[in-house]
């Protein structure tokens, strides 16, 4: 065969391929992308929180039943202030036991909810929740006992700020939905008429589309200028890794429950299961631009991930960014300056160790007892913990927080130290572990893996404070 009759072979074999392929194949027809509605809480005002079960749209026009808070997939945005109290209210009108916990939020396990609080359908929990910490980024999920991973799956998540009066008079873009961006990221797999599913027995849930918000590859029209995207990634297993298909700068300027100590410029940054994040990215020149995972794709590459997906997304665009309007007045850089800054504890007062095995879901070679206390630590108190893992994987922990001293044996610079609760661990991190909050035996915090099918699986322990 000559090389004309080979190319021409080529040719036909790709357009066959490209029109026996299916339109999901390609980015979903672009939406903008839905802002989950924002519910600001002034001291006294009571925040209700219904689960519920409700119908969504998530592939083409079929309506599929979902869950999430309030008659709406998801949950809405949730903004405290340091200081207050909020007046909780959970009622589960689902048809099965839940459990909820704030990730990130510093108070007692007897306001925090937890394994220790499952909710029975129909059963409402009011609990009055002191809000002491300083500026951050907390989510709120289901945590019950093997059934944490399904019930977030099902759109059980929503986001919690914590704003504190430095925070509030910052100069970062904080117009909620216009240049302050909530985004959560979700990967599903549906079925051909849209229903989520979602394999029990698997170590792990990689899902092959990327959803934001709900959305598959949404855009969102915004004033030239800076904008602020608070990141949480809601999804079981999946990591991410975040760039601008561009390869534009952006600033890193907070963590989970803190900001750093100056913002980061990065071009890419993981962010692992549970993790949080609020990146700053320069609109005030050029033309749209896509927040995406992994590398910037071409035709071939979504053709060979149909075929051979591995694993991957078939998507990779997380959000178009689309500028609009004559270039800002002030396009420097934003500043902030922040007392409440994380910095190393020096007084250790006990060192353990945790090796998390993601092959059997195990801590320790043990897996998850119910009558077995794992860590038991004194309020105030300082820890090291060296956590290793078999395999990449989130480690988090509830009712607590942590500086991360070194990853793969890499000091963290001082720059860089923030207040986490979460981390992706690709071998092994030392981490300094504060224990500010109490927990009784009844009502303990859990930690272990930020992979939720692997910590429904066993790979979690109890951790009481007292």
């Amino acid at each position: 065969m000559d090389y004309a009759r080979r190319q021409l072979f080529k040719k036909t074999a790709l357009a066959t391929a490209l029109a026996t392929l299916p339109t999901a194949l390609w980015a979903a027809v672009n939406q903008p992308l839905v802002i989950p509605p924002l519910i600001e809480l002034r001291r006294g005002k009571p925040l209700f929180l219904g689960l519920e079960s409700t119908q969504v749209k998530l592939l083409e026009n079929n309506l599929v039943e979902v869950w999430g808070f309030n008659g709406q997939y998801l949950g809405p945005t949730v903004k405290v202030r340091q200081g207050d109290f909020v007046k909780l209210n959970y009622r589960n009108n689902l048809p099965q036991l839940v459990a909820m916990n704030i990730q990130g939020l510093q108070v007692n396990s007897e306001f925090l909810g937890g394994i220790g609080h499952s909710l029975k359908p129909s059963e409402s929990w009011a609990p009055i929740v002191p809000i002491t910490q300083s500026a951050g980024l907390c989510y709120y999920q289901s945590c019950s006992l093997a059934s944490s991973a399904y019930q977030n799956y099902r759109g059980l998540v929503g986001m919690w700020i914590v704003e504190d009066d430095e925070s509030k008079k910052s100069s970062l873009p904080n117009n909620y939905g216009v240049n302050d961006i909530p985004l959560i990221l979700q990967d599903l797999s549906l079925n051909s008429s849209g229903s989520q599913l979602f394999q029990q027995n698997e170590p792990h849930f990689l899902g092959e589309r990327l959803f934001v918000n709900g959305q598959q590859s949404p855009y969102l029209s915004v004033a030239r200028g800076w904008v602020r995207l608070r990141l949480l990634n809601a999804s079981l297993s999946r990591a991410y890794e975040l760039r601008f298909d561009d390869e534009r700068d952006f600033l890193i300027i907070a963590q989970d429950q803190g900001f750093l100590p100056e913002p980061k410029t990065v071009k890419s940054v993981m962010l692992g299961s549970g993790e949080r994040l609020e990146i700053l990215v320069d609109l005030n020149e050029g033309g749209n631009v896509s927040l995406i995972t992994g590398k910037k794709r071409g035709v071939l590459d979504k053709i060979g991930l149909f075929f051979d997906s591995d694993g991957e997304l078939a998507d990779n665009h997380i959000l178009e960014l689309r500028p609009e309007g004559l270039l800002a007045a002030f396009t420097n850089k934003p500043r902030y300056q922040f007392s409440q800054i994380a910095s190393l504890p020096t007084e250790i007062v006990q060192e353990r160790q945790f090796h998390l095995d993601n092959i059997n879901a195990m801590i320790n070679q043990k897996r998850f007892d119910p009558r077995r206390i794992d860590v038991s630590a004194k309020q105030g108190s300082v820890e090291r913990w060296q956590v290793s893992v078999s395999s990449p994987v989130s480690f988090r922990i509830q009712g607590a927080r942590f500086v991360v001293e070194s990853q793969n044996d890499n000091h963290t610079p001082e720059n860089e130290l923030v207040w986490k609760d979460t981390l992706w661990i690709e071998n092994k991190a030392s981490i300094l572990v504060k224990f500010d909050n109490l927990s009784a035996n009844t009502h303990p915090f859990i930690f272990g893996s930020g992979d939720l099918v692997q910590a429904d699986k066993g790979a979690i322990g109890l951790l009481v404070v007292q």
